[in-house]
């Protein structure tokens, strides 16, 4: 499996230079971070390092912008990739519609947390999303994505996504919905890592 844990900490070498590297997330949201480690140095990279130049260009005139991003083994080849969204808030119980970036990063991943293999996370809606994480339910090595995302009038419905075509499809199904203080708390993952192995 891509990732592995030490002391409740996630590792994997996100990089492929056979140094673990430590993944770090921002409970709730679902924007976090990879510490790349080489020897005694170490990187922090945020995942809203991975949008590409034009991403940022069209987003920088944009009011409430927001990097959303999940780490799994999408395509089950072993190597972590990086689920990235980069959407608008609401404005009040609106969705305002503008989501300048729904990716897939396939595994690995350069320091910047791009990728040379890239697919799209094919959506049913551009409205905002709240949060993102994975789980593997059906345990086959190959995470599903689950997307919190906006619907208006302070209501969030969880779709899933699965690797599909070069990219992830994400079902227009709605599997849950949730308003206001009934939001679900969005973990790091529901997935049992195993223990990393000792060197």
């Amino acid at each position: 499996m891509a990732i592995c844990t030490v002391d409740g900490t996630l590792r994997a070498d996100v990089d492929a230079d056979g140094h673990l590297d430590e993944i770090l997330y921002q409970r709730g949201e679902g924007a976090g971070s990879v510490v790349f480690r080489g020897g005694d140095h170490r990187t922090t990279v945020s995942v809203g390092d991975a949008r590409g130049f034009w991403q940022k260009l069209r987003g920088a005139p944009k009011e409430d912008m927001a990097t959303r991003g999940a780490f799994g083994d999408f395509d089950g080849d072993g190597y972590l990739d990086l689920a990235l969204f980069y959407s608008q808030r609401d404005e009040g119980d609106s969705p305002r519609d503008s989501m300048l970036a729904h990716e897939v990063h396939y595994g690995p991943l350069a320091r910047d947390l791009t990728s040379a293999r890239t697919g799209t996370i094919r959506m049913g809606s551009p409205a905002f999303v709240f949060g993102v994480w994975v789980t593997d339910t059906d345990r086959d090595g190959r995470v599903e994505l689950q997307v919190l995302q906006s619907s208006g009038d302070g209501v969030a419905v969880r779709h899933v996504g699965r690797q599909s075509d070069g990219g992830i499809s994400v079902s227009g199904e709605e599997a849950d919905s949730y308003a206001g203080a009934d939001w679900p708390e969005m973990e790091l993952t529901q997935v049992d890592f195993r223990a990393c192995a000792a060197h």
